[in-house]
């Protein structure tokens, strides 16, 4: 009895790691952030409305720090899940590298915590130009924590196609950070209720996901030889550091320009604080197509490395060229709506408190489309393991956005921060494809055309909308962006998500026949 019970346990606990389909992953995917980023948008405008300017600017200078230091704590170990988690899974030895990977997690993250507690006065100046928010900044440390925790079970559930759990917990997540957060900010005004609300979501969603997912993990089948220590960690720390170089390239890249406004703008720290709040609210609804970009680039990634370990190389190749087309067509859609409702969005929604934000707004738009579709061609090089060399787009990347805001900071203020940071994100996203290139993947003439469009983002409404009448009739009449090969690869995944969500129409179907 007492073995039967046992087996049942274990049959149990490795049904919860069952993966997801790519067809699946992609409905729950955009299932769930329809629902979560409507929650986003909506805790951003209640920001918007109760914090002043600076406090929000201060939110932001905060948020961007926690983005930055997460990965850069943990040395990039759990940015290597996605491509080794599966390859360690056929040889058996996935308890192995679970075990490893996080204990180094573990250590790194208490390290880090405890350094920025005990230099809270260093980085208080180095993050807000002012020594002058020592506790906000301890506070800051052990927010990171729970960030940590939560983007490593987010990488490992996600390299293993559980996007089931992975959605349900940021789902869990933006609901918890909403409710706590604003409770807050509508009792106490601040930056601090904001970290607050932000750090405590992190952890119960974490928690609640570790919980669920425990009984699988453990029953993780124990190797059957053990790894040796020469061959596991010089191959992943590899990797992880040039993960980490292109986490700290990429998260500098977001964050220099208004690091460069806080330092360099010549403006009081207060000043500055108050044009940041700014730049956030044109980023509010813009981000969400980052956000977008990052959840779908992690959860193609394990099926193009699947399909790179078999040698479908080619496949690869077809898979991100039809993925940067839709997406870049699919954010412009929206982009353009996003123009249209823009007196709304910061006349009434925002009171009329932002008008500059509404200024930069169109540029914001373009370049969060540029960074958004860069995070998903750079996954091609992950599955060749050229990682070293996927730094090199970020490297030209950052060059040109302290070099054009260097230029138009100045003159501009934060128009011309915006605008040199938009500019920079198609130089970096250029180079990524051109990289990817040499490297094997073939980047049709479709997928060139779709990485230029977003710029008439940046020139308002009317370009926009004449830009997207003209890639309707490309569409139906051409095969200018859609090669014969993306139809019928489209046309199978949505019969696959077809099969998969409408059963009950199926049934139908085979009784009638």
């Amino acid at each position: 009895m007492k073995s039967s019970n046992e087996t049942a346990a274990k049959a149990s606990g490795k049904n919860r790691l069952r993966t997801d389909t790519f067809a699946t992953s992609v409905f729950i995917l955009l299932a769930v952030t329809l629902v979560q980023r409507t929650v986003g948008f909506g805790r951003g405008i209640l920001l918007g409305r109760w914090l002043s300017p600076e406090e929000l600017g201060q939110w932001d200078l905060t948020y961007s720090f926690l983005l930055l230091a997460a990965p850069l704590a943990v040395l990039g170990v759990p940015g290597s899940f996605g491509r080794y988690a599966e390859q360690f899974r056929q040889r058996g030895q996935l308890r192995t590298f679970l075990k490893r990977s996080m204990l180094w997690t573990s250590i790194c993250c208490v390290a880090a915590t405890l350094l920025i507690a005990w230099g809270a006065a260093f980085f208080s100046d180095i993050i807000f130009n002012s020594q002058q928010h020592v506790n906000l900044t301890v506070g800051i440390a052990y927010c990171l924590a729970a960030i940590i925790l939560h983007h490593t079970l987010t990488a490992l559930l996600t390299a293993m196609r559980l996007y089931r759990v992975v959605s349900a917990m940021t789902f869990a997540q933006s609901m918890l950070f909403a409710i706590v957060a604003l409770t807050l900010v509508w009792r106490s005004p601040t930056t601090a209720s904001v970290l607050i609300g932000y750090g405590l979501a992190c952890l119960i969603s974490s928690l609640g996901a570790l919980v669920w997912a425990w009984p699988g993990l453990r029953e993780i089948d124990q190797p059957q030889e053990s790894v040796a220590h020469n061959e596991f960690w010089p191959k992943l720390l590899r990797f992880a550091f040039f993960v980490w170089v292109s986490n700290l390239l990429s998260h500098l890249f977001a964050i220099i320009d208004r690091s460069m406004l806080v330092h360099y703008s010549g403006m009081s720290p207060a000043e500055a604080w108050d044009q940041i709040g700014q730049y956030h609210t044109s980023r509010i609804v813009p981000m969400l197509l980052v956000s977008f970009a990052d959840l779908l680039g992690g959860l193609l990634l394990p099926h193009l490395s699947a399909d790179w370990e078999t040698g479908k190389k080619e496949e690869v190749s077809k898979r991100l060229n039809l993925t940067l087309k839709l997406t870049s067509l699919g954010m412009l859609c929206f982009g353009a709506a996003v123009l249209v409702t823009r007196p709304f969005l910061f006349g009434v929604l925002l009171e009329g408190k932002y008008a500059l934000g509404a200024t930069v707004l169109p540029w914001t738009l373009a370049g969060c489309v540029w960074f958004g579709l860069y995070s998903i061609s750079q996954n091609y090089m992950w599955c060749a393991e050229k990682t070293r060399l996927a730094t090199v787009p970020l490297m030209w990347g950052v060059g040109a956005n302290v070099t054009l805001n260097l230029i138009l900071l100045p003159q501009f203020g934060l128009y011309g921060a915006v605008l040199a940071t938009a500019s920079a994100t198609f130089v970096c996203f250029v180079a990524s494809l051109r990289l990817n290139g040499q490297h094997g993947m073939q980047v049709d003439a479709g997928t060139w055309l779709m990485i230029g469009v977003p710029a008439v983002l940046g020139l308002g409404i009317i370009p926009t909308a004449l830009a997207l009448l003209g890639l309707t009739f490309a569409l139906l009449a051409t095969n200018l962006v859609l090669t014969e090969t993306d139809r019928r690869d489209l046309a199978k995944v949505v019969a696959a998500a077809l099969a998969k969500f409408m059963p009950s129409r199926r049934a139908t179907s085979a009784a009638t026949s």
